[in-house]
């Protein structure tokens, strides 16, 4: 699933910049961010995953019929804090990301996010809170403030943090997989909806 992969490339980007700080702040750099305690907690189920898997394989399904047809058709998919809170959970229970805790909040306009790292002997903690674009048919991502365990955080490295993000988004290409061009991106409260076009066939 591309979408999640680049989801979690994003984040293990995030802990490479961690890492590189920790040489200014190892003991600041353990300790939980502010950001939190002003998250609100998630319910977690299998259900939420699968209904999670079942979006991406419908979305697919009509962006493929349409781009056989060549005709341009408009398309939307919606995706709960439940589904990408239960498939992150879901995944880490795997092992492939050095991670014990991920937690995402979507709200109007902001999304905002938790890792726990578990690299062992630093076992640091990151936050961010920012925004989704839509540009050139691709999410970019806007970064309003990064989280260091209690650490602080210069503006520069919050610019340098959203460079690395969306670098990473541009080599996944998680919207390749969906197979339309997005157009819109809309946080509401415990939602992310992606709109755009299906890509027409020659």
């Amino acid at each position: 699933m591309r979408i999640l992969q680049g989801f979690l490339i994003f984040m293990g980007g995030l802990a490479v910049l961690a890492i590189i700080a920790l040489v200014f702040g190892y003991v600041l750099a353990l300790l939980t961010p502010d950001i939190r305690a002003n998250m609100r907690p998630v319910a977690l189920s299998s259900e939420a995953v699968d209904s999670l898997n079942k979006k991406i394989s419908d979305t697919k399904k009509i962006t493929e019929a349409a781009y056989e047809a060549k005709i341009s058709q408009d398309v939307q998919m919606v995706i709960t804090e439940e589904e990408i809170n239960s498939t992150i959970v879901m995944t880490l229970a795997e092992g492939t990301v050095p991670a014990k805790e991920m937690l995402v909040n979507f709200n109007d306009g902001y999304m905002m996010m938790y890792t726990s790292w578990s690299f062992p002997a630093i076992p640091i903690r990151t936050g961010f809170i920012g925004t989704l674009d839509a540009e050139n048919g691709k999410p970019v991502f806007v970064i309003h403030d990064f989280y260091l365990g209690k650490l602080p955080v210069p503006d520069d490295v919050d610019i340098g943090v959203q460079s690395w993000i969306n670098i990473l988004f541009q080599l996944n290409a998680p919207m390749e997989e969906l197979g339309f061009e997005l157009k819109e991106i809309t946080l509401t409260e415990g939602q992310l909806k992606l709109a755009g076009v299906t890509k027409t066939g020659k």
